[in-house]
């Protein structure tokens, strides 16, 4: 059982260490498979075609691919390890806040277990108890956000070393990386206190230094938004001060239809679909009076209902082009307002566009951007995680899937773009 004097003297840079050990222990396995797939499966596939050939290609494919997905895995736990070092730090804000709290009351503060109490001698006034319930309140949000943290990653980290075995790209990638990934998103919306009593939170927040507020609003910008007793100065931020568009309800409602059809057009690829529907349903205006408007953003009745008539004389009667093709939208939003910004002024509201950098696939042109995404995190190490819809993923992790992404189509030009739309 943790207490408040473990949660004192505790070492959150120890973690980060481990979480570093892991990433460089990920980066050489992907070396390694990089390695193989080049100096091996490469020129084998070249120079030894017949069956014995094959067969040695094949298995180094299979040793290949085990590296990947061990590189996958091991940078799950350097998520998680990342999750139990800001969070316990977190933690100790808060409790470095009750602890002046409880100095500025001359409150006695039992880190063993009590709690704070009046010392002997001190008064049991109204405003003395108010005080104390105020650090007490402080010391146990503490303690729950330490215990929680610890739980959460002890479990994770407890599946992790069961998958090591797992040699499924797929698998390592989409179902462990991805779990792991909002293993350490949840270990830091459970630093935050429920709402109930908003002088809590404000005590909180204060207790928070400013590299710390910025990074909650980074990482949960809909639970920070939501709060009484955070600033509106903060909540206005996290909303947009444009007042254009609701940034927070782009985010909550990319987490909330990830994986249902809301909103889709029945035959087509959905990725650019579900990001404008997304900017609509959080105040984006249309443009354009009609879905065969070139310059527009809109999509019609059938749209929104989910028609798709296919090619032919009503085609384009769903929407414009720049609703649901990933280019267009790119060049739409740029063209009216929006603009891209650079890795690290990335923010949750952004959009991310997939831009082919590569001749390796003659359907995507090199310079051609084939795929939307939405911002709906950043972790407190930088780390972009982003929302999509076909294939449906929730706050994935870019770092994490860059290796593959590469594998499977190429290089790739990542850019960003803040909407901000100048025609209404």
């Amino acid at each position: 059982m943790i207490t408040l004097a473990d949660l004192q003297q505790a070492d959150p840079t120890q973690w980060m260490t481990a979480a570093d050990g892991w990433m460089l222990a990920a980066q050489e396995a992907t070396d390694a498979s990089n390695d193989l797939h080049a100096q091996g499966v490469g020129p084998l596939g070249d120079h030894w075609q017949d069956a014995v050939g094959q067969a040695a290609g094949q298995r180094l494919s299979g040793q290949a691919d085990a590296l990947e997905a061990a590189s996958d895995i091991m940078r799950g736990v350097a998520m998680v390890l990342h999750g139990l070092t800001h969070s316990i730090e977190y933690a100790q804000s808060t409790l470095n806040r009750a602890l002046a709290l409880a100095q500025q009351f001359n409150l006695s503060v039992d880190l063993e277990g009590a709690g704070a109490s009046i010392p002997p001698g001190g008064a049991d006034s109204p405003d003395n108890r108010d005080a104390l319930a105020e650090v007490n309140g402080l010391l146990v949000e503490a303690l729950g956000e330490a215990a929680q943290a610890d739980q959460q990653v002890a479990a994770e980290l407890a599946k992790l070393g069961n998958d090591t075995n797992v040699t499924d790209l797929g698998q390592a990638l989409d179902q462990i990386q991805g779990e792991a990934s909002n293993v350490e998103l949840a270990a830091y919306q459970g630093d935050i206190p429920s709402g109930d009593n908003p002088q809590l939170v404000t005590d909180w927040w204060n207790g928070l230094t400013p590299l710390q507020q910025h990074q909650f609003m980074l990482s949960e910008p809909v639970a920070i938004a939501g709060l009484p007793g955070i600033p509106d100065s903060v909540k206005a931020e996290l909303h947009g001060t444009d007042g254009k568009y609701d940034r927070v309800a782009f985010v909550q409602y990319a987490q909330a239809h990830w994986n249902d059809g809301h909103g889709d057009v029945s035959g087509e690829d959905n990725c650019t679909n579900f990001t404008s529907n997304a900017l609509h349903e959080a105040g984006m205006q249309y443009k354009g009076w009609n879905t065969y408007d070139s310059s527009g953003w809109n999509q019609s009745i059938a749209g929104q209902s989910g028609w798709d008539f296919g090619l032919g004389f009503i085609a384009g009667q769903e929407h414009s082009d720049s609703w649901s093709a990933a280019q267009n939208l790119h060049d739409f939003l740029t063209g009216n307002g929006g603009q891209e910004v650079t890795q690290d002024q990335v923010k949750p509201g952004d959009i991310v566009f997939f831009q082919e950098n590569n001749n390796q696939d003659p359907s995507l042109p090199q310079g051609q951007i084939h795929h939307t995404a939405i911002v709906t995190a950043v972790t407190p190490d930088g780390d972009v995680r982003y929302t999509q819809h076909s294939d449906p993923r929730l706050n994935v992790s870019l770092d994490g899937r860059t290796e593959h992404e590469v594998r499977a189509e190429g290089q790739q030009n990542v850019l960003f773009v803040r909407p901000q739309p100048n025609w209404y």
